[in-house]
């Protein structure tokens, strides 16, 4: 039977403070010895009758008492948290121990404990976002990049380079007289853009050509180059120009994108209804945000460093997935950045203590509505989910069933439903903007 105590140390911190039975006490040492006594060989002993004075003597009386200090801690513990009912966020740290074998060992628990948010107020404010505009203009932008991508190249052997073209050339760089390795390539490929600052004067070449031409690099998005300030002399021979032939936009066309469209008309009314929903998606996030923001500037509150700790490792161990695809990680960033990781992770902080807020924010909200995911709630997600994987539900529920993925996507519902109370129980108001303007001027009420 344990004995449990609970002290505030401060904000979020806790001394649990716990006291075993004598009885645990020695049972626990009685189980050491007998362990112990079978594992070592002691002179003049057979294995497993050596008795407890010369076993102790032979490990010595401190590591006898650390061995089982640690294992009366770790199976207590765990008991003492969940009579408490207490939310720990990090390790704990042992101080105060008294452990003697023949008598109550206490100790205290020293650790961090989720935030108990007090009372708060999340409904009511009234939030001001924009909203993107669908039309016309927006479906055609999308055809058109669905027409580039299923457009064919053809090589083109007597024309001049033109605005869209795709060429290949032998580039060589000059720098303060001397060719530039890095600079120049001797199979170069791109895609032509008259815009582009380098090779816009390349417009009107045909395959063959020698061109030389300057490049000032100047502008402010270029100052951090080691060739600011410098002119780099170019000389370009084309060796292959290959034009783009767009497909024609009707039926076929449609067809050949996916069998799911019959027409032309049916592709774009697809384009229209998917551009529609992620604008009002889009749309909804920055509401949800801007409202949380609201929340979090009239409720202040602390949270554990260990938390915030903790969302910084998520968002460095995701940014080291990502930059791992392009052949780099954090520790080639570290070494040629020459920062510290401290410093580095440090760089998330602020980010890291507002998505731990948001959290605990948006969790607290769930607890105080009663917003649950229900098993027909959770069997739907999974049945869309199985419809767009291509995949039988069953199978699906099936390499979920008790996994952190089926963990995942309840969290995932749940979130979803408490972000959806929020939209309906506050006033948002959407401004209609065109894309060109979009960004431009948003502000909150």
């Amino acid at each position: 039977m344990l004995k449990t105590q609970v002290q505030e140390l401060e904000a979020n911190k806790i001394a649990l403070t716990i006291e075993v039975e004598k009885e645990k006490v020695n049972a626990a040492y009685d189980n050491f010895y007998r362990r112990a006594a079978r594992s070592i060989r002691i002179p003049g002993f057979r294995q497993g009758k050596a008795p407890k004075s010369v076993i102790a003597k032979f490990i010595g009386p401190d590591s006898v008492r650390e061995q089982v200090e640690e294992e009366l801690v770790q199976e207590v513990y765990p008991q003492a948290i969940k009579e408490t009912k207490l939310h720990p966020v990090s390790r704990f740290e042992v101080e105060d121990s008294n452990l003697k074998e023949g008598e109550p060992f206490t100790f205290k628990a020293i650790f961090e404990v989720r935030p108990q948010l007090g009372d708060f107020n999340y409904k009511g404010f009234t939030t001001q976002v924009q909203h993107e505009i669908v039309d016309d203009e927006s479906v055609d932008k999308v055809i058109k990049q669905l027409q580039e991508q299923y457009s064919k190249t053809e090589p083109v052997e007597e024309g001049e380079l033109q605005n869209g073209d795709y060429f290949s050339a032998n580039v060589e760089v000059a720098c303060d007289g001397e060719v530039d390795e890095e600079l120049s390539d001797e199979k170069a490929t791109h895609k032509f853009d008259e815009n582009d600052k380098i090779f816009s004067s390349c417009k009107g070449m045909k395959v063959g050509e020698t061109r030389e031409f300057e490049v000032k690099i100047d502008n402010e998005d270029e100052k951090d180059s080691k060739y600011f300030g410098k002119t780099l002399n170019y000389k370009v021979t084309l060796s292959r120009i290959s034009r783009p032939t767009l497909p024609e936009l009707n039926d076929e066309f449609a067809k050949s994108i996916s069998n799911e469209f019959e027409s032309f008309d049916g592709l774009k009314n697809k384009i229209r209804e998917d551009l529609e929903e992620r604008a009002k998606y889009d749309a909804e996030e920055r509401a949800f945000d801007a409202t949380l923001d609201q929340i979090m500037e009239n409720y202040q509150f602390d949270v554990p460093e260990s938390m915030i700790q903790s969302t910084i490792d998520f968002f460095i161990q995701g940014l080291d997935r990502r930059w791992r695809q392009y052949g780099t990680t954090i520790q080639d960033y570290l070494r040629n950045s020459g920062k510290d990781v401290n410093e580095f992770r440090e760089t998330f902080r602020d980010k890291a203590t507002r998505q731990t807020k948001i959290m605990l924010l948006i969790d607290a909200i769930g607890d105080r509505e009663n917003i649950e995911v229900t098993d027909a709630d959770y069997r739907e997600e999974i049945e869309k989910r199985a419809k767009d994987y291509g995949m039988p539900v069953e199978k699906l529920l099936s390499s979920l069933a008790g996994s952190e993925g089926e963990d995942n996507v309840k969290f995932s519902l749940r979130s979803q439903k408490i972000r959806d109370f929020l939209l309906k129980n506050n006033q948002i108001n959407y401004d209609m903007v065109k894309e060109a303007e979009f960004n431009k001027g948003e502000t909150d009420a």
